[in-house]
């Protein structure tokens, strides 16, 4: 896809055990990655759009990189609040799904991308925008495609709002407020009065995960 040759950071992250038999291929979908408060960089749909990496500076480029952030976070043990959205979803995976001591090791057995390719403010919800919609949903038809994954969990009311698939997904699709919300934790009924870490791990107990020896 062209955004990708524009901003190639923002590719998914998948671990390295994602692919393995006998476990599932869990596909996380989250929201959009930030700039950085003090960012000057145009995020409009058109100056994003129409941009690429080169303008951007080297802590923007680190803000949009879905790996680095993956990987960075995960050697803090995803101490920092702002990465609840790994940290809370990996604690409910690994509880439900392979129960390792060290719950980061969930991080090698999923892959993770961006619903919208266009960053938001950081600390705000993207303002979403035709765009957006249109070019979040012809990369999930690509990522579909080529990471075939035997489940997918958006981490986003929001991007699942605009969520619009063209050609039939064949596994199963759910959807829980952003783990960084008072939702995760709140119980809704909009939610069929449950919190939103509790719709994820009701999903998990359905895929039979097989517990994992620490060894792998």
């Amino acid at each position: 896809m062209k955004i990708y040759e524009q901003y190639p950071t923002m590719r998914p992250y998948v671990g390295k055990h994602y692919s393995d038999t006998g476990t599932p291929s869990l596909l996380l979908i989250g929201e959009s990655h930030y700039v950085p408060n003090d960012s000057e960089h145009d995020i409009t749909p058109e100056a994003w759009y129409s941009g690429n990496s080169s303008t951007l500076s080297d802590d923007e480029l680190r803000y949009i990189s879905t790996a680095q952030g993956i990987e960075g976070s995960r050697a803090e043990g995803f101490s920092n609040k702002a990465h609840s959205i790994w940290r809370n979803s990996f604690l409910e995976i690994n509880e439900f799904g392979p129960a390792y001591t060290d719950f980061t090791r969930v991080a090698d057995d999923i892959a993770f991308y961006n619903f919208f390719l266009r960053p938001a403010s950081t600390g705000d919800s993207l303002v979403v925008a035709p765009q957006d919609v249109e070019i979040a949903n012809e990369a999930f038809r690509t990522h579909y495609k080529a990471l075939k994954p035997t489940a997918i969990v958006f981490l986003s009311i929001l991007a699942h709002s605009h969520f619009h698939p063209t050609e039939p997904v064949s596994v199963p699709v759910i959807a829980t407020p952003h783990p960084g919300s008072p939702w995760w934790n709140r119980e809704a009924t909009k939610y069929g009065n449950k919190r939103g870490r509790d719709i994820l791990a009701d999903f998990i107990k359905t895929t039979n995960w097989p517990k994992i020896p620490d060894s792998k």
